[in-house]
């Protein structure tokens, strides 16, 4: 009996692991090429408008949202030149303690592709990445305790 009840648990452990390990993705992609990002934003010798074509997905481009978009990028730069580059952690929304994103409503996004920067423990800014490019990098307030990433 015991045998069979070890086979069976282990069987079960198997295709428990299997299941996650589908399910999960590999964040390494993702994670470089915002690091890329962060590192063209830190460095000032490259104008905030060749990081925005070559780093963001426009889906509905104004000149309204250029605008704003570079002076939100600007204001990142600016935050970063107080920080080490190398400092940075990039956190996969799964990897997030619960109590850090449940105000976060995803909204149909995909929360394998959300992305956490922190520097000294301190969360400094939230990433939706798709298509390999940045799909947004600001989360705003829908006005209750949630809130949600703007695509541009």
């Amino acid at each position: 009996m015991r045998p069979l009840l070890s086979f069976i648990l282990l069987g079960l452990l198997t295709t428990s692991l299997s299941a996650q390990s589908i399910a999960s993705k590999d964040h390494a992609k993702d994670i470089a090429m915002i690091q890329s990002f962060i590192a063209d934003l830190a460095d000032d010798s490259k104008a905030i408008d060749i990081v925005l074509s070559q780093h963001l997905i426009i889906q509905n481009p104004s000149d309204e949202l250029y605008d704003y978009l570079e002076v939100s990028l600007q204001e990142v730069r600016i935050n970063l030149m107080t920080k080490r580059t190398d400092e940075i952690t990039y956190t996969p929304y799964s990897n997030m303690p619960r109590k850090e994103i449940n105000d976060i409503d995803p909204e149909n996004l995909d929360t394998q592709n959300m992305y956490f920067l922190h520097y000294r423990k301190r969360q400094m800014l939230a990433v939706y990445v798709e298509n390999n490019k940045i799909g947004s990098f600001t989360l705003v307030s829908k006005g209750g305790r949630k809130a949600h990433f703007v695509r541009y």
